[in-house]
């Protein structure tokens, strides 16, 4: 069998978005064009891809690029009503496809889309009150605890500001190549890929930011702010694709939600790897601009941020850490490294990550750990 799968990551995730959403999977003589999409890092947004004077480049962040038609209403693939305007609108409202003759389509996102790129409101109602379930077609994978690219490590010194640096090594990769090869193998042989992971409501693991049980972590301070997407209006012609209202006319944002944490201020909703499951850090997917300017509460774009684990509970006591030290969760590093092997065989058995990359998913653990006892 042949098949084309699109692949698209943050840009070209959102240009997909919007490809859905016009109608183009379908070509002139009513042809699937795509039969599977890996759409990644996208968040809610979709993009200036196909109106007059378009900016592709413009990606709505909170200082650099907003009230740029990105991230509005549609969100999700399922058709909503917006409760403020009366539209009725969903990314596949357009589609002429059949149920059966859809894409299967994988949305992955790093928890700095849900607080840089509006993320949840790709699977929640409106108001923000209700979860909305994927379509049979799709899945949904949020890969908890990542920035939106992988950090480098070690961290640089530079990037290091008390106990936390300003970065974030997580490295979902290895989640995102399992996915793909689940994505072929269900677009090509009908498998049945494992089953959506992210926050939900329902669940208790999506969030508002107000309600984040953030533990006291050296050298670290909660956000009180979320990127929002906002009910625009660019004017009478804007179905055609002409802006006639610049500035647009802004409505009221549409309510956000991030994914709560666990005791070591680890992401608990979506896919956790094995940095998660075998923790020596708190890995957060954002970071503060910080220092003494009016902006030091707002969020920096793309970045997250690293905090390793207190060594002892004499260092624990120390920096006044809520979380518990490294020491308390395993006698050595032997103990660490079969903690994360196991860890990584269960990811492996559940389809997050393959077999030929466990190997290197414990050694890296093992790296870190080095690094982090020695710094």
């Amino acid at each position: 069998m042949s098949a084309t799968i699109a692949a698209g990551f943050s840009q070209s995730g959102r240009f997909l978005r919007h490809f859905l959403y016009q109608g183009f999977n379908t070509d002139e003589a009513g042809r699937k064009v795509f039969d599977g999409m890996l759409i990644h890092t996208a968040g809610a947004g979709r993009g200036s891809f196909n109106h007059r004077f378009a900016q592709p480049s413009r990606d709505a962040h909170r200082f650099s690029a907003f009230f740029f038609p990105t991230d509005v209403f549609p969100f999700t693939t399922r058709t909503q009503t917006d409760p403020e305007t009366g539209i009725a609108d969903g990314l596949l409202a357009r589609s002429t496809e059949r149920p059966g003759e859809r894409p299967k389509i994988f949305f992955t996102n790093t928890g700095y889309e849900y607080w840089g790129r509006a993320a949840s409101l790709i699977h929640t109602s409106l108001d923000g009150r209700l979860d909305v379930p994927p379509l049979p077609s799709e899945r949904i994978y949020h890969l908890a605890g990542g920035q939106h690219f992988v950090g480098g490590f070690p961290p640089p010194a530079a990037a290091r500001a008390g106990e936390a640096y300003r970065d974030n090594p997580l490295d979902f990769l290895v989640t995102l190549r399992a996915l793909l090869v689940r994505l072929v193998e269900w677009v090509t042989d009908d498998r049945t890929p494992p089953p959506s992971a992210y926050p939900t409501l329902a669940a208790g693991t999506l969030v508002p930011v107000s309600a984040l049980k953030l533990p006291a972590i050296p050298d670290v301070t909660a956000p009180s702010v979320i990127h929002e997407a906002y009910r625009v209006d660019y004017g009478p012609r804007w179905a055609a694709g002409i802006i006639t209202r610049e500035p647009p006319g802004l409505g009221a944002p549409f309510p956000t939600r991030v994914s709560q944490v666990d005791a070591d201020g680890n992401e608990v909703g979506g896919v956790r790897g094995v940095e998660l499951l075998a923790p020596l850090a708190t890995y957060l997917p954002w970071q503060l601009r910080g220092g003494a300017d009016s902006d030091a509460s707002e969020l920096r774009n793309f970045l997250g941020t690293y905090v390793p684990l207190p060594r002892t509970e004499a260092e624990r006591q120390r920096w006044g850490d809520g979380r518990a030290s490294i020491d308390r969760r395993y006698a050595d590093k032997r103990a660490y490294l079969a903690a994360a092997a196991r860890s990584a065989g269960s990811l492996a058995a559940a389809g997050l990550l393959l077999p030929e990359d466990v190997h290197a998913v414990v050694e890296r653990a093992g790296q870190h750990w080095d690094w982090i006892m020695s710094r």
